[in-house]
C-alpha cells in the first residue's frame, strides 16, 4: 500500500466515524454544520499555513468557490440527516449519500477519460444492486 492509499484509507475512517459523533451531539443539522465547519477551521488552518499557505494567491478562485459551495449545500444537508436520524437508521443513510458519492465520482472518472468502459457500466450496476440490497 502505498502513501496516497494509507490517507485514502485514514480519510475513509474518519470521514466514517465523525458522522456518528454529530448524529448523538444533540444539536440541530445547521448549528452542527456551523460547529463542525469551525472546528475543522481550527484544526486545518495550522497545517495548511504550514505547508505553502502562500500558494493562496495562485488558486483557481472559481474552482475553489465552486467546491464550497457544494461542499457547503453537502455539509448542510448530511448534518439535517444526521441530526434527525435515530440511532437505529443513521448508518442506513449514511450507506444512501455514500454509494451516491461513489457514483458520482465515478461519473466524474468516466467523464474525464471520455470513455464509459464495460467494468465501468458493471460497477454502477453492481452499486445499484449493493445500494438496494443495503437499503432494504
Amino acid at each position: 500500500m502505498n502513501d496516497l492509499q494509507l490517507k485514502a484509507v485514514l480519510a475513509g475512517v474518519f470521514f466514517g466515524i465523525w458522522p456518528l459523533f454529530m448524529n448523538r451531539s444533540g444539536l440541530n443539522g445547521n448549528v452542527s454544520s456551523a460547529c463542525f465547519s469551525a472546528g475543522a477551521l481550527f484544526g486545518v488552518l495550522p497545517f495548511a499555513l504550514h505547508s505553502n499557505g502562500f500558494a493562496i494567491p495562485t488558486a483557481n478562485w472559481t474552482m475553489v468557490a465552486l467546491a464550497c459551495f457544494f461542499g457547503a449545500l453537502g455539509l448542510l444537508s448530511f448534518n439535517r440527516i444526521l441530526a434527525g436520524a435515530s440511532l437505529q437508521n443513521v448508518g442506513t443513510l449514511f450507506v444512501l449519500m455514500i454509494v451516491v458519492q461513489v457514483a458520482v465520482a465515478a461519473s466524474y472518472q468516466a467523464f474525464m477519460s471520455g470513455h464509459l468502459s464495460l467494468d465501468k457500466v458493471g460497477g454502477y450496476v453492481a452499486t445499484a444492486v449493493a445500494a438496494y440490497l443495503l437499503l432494504r
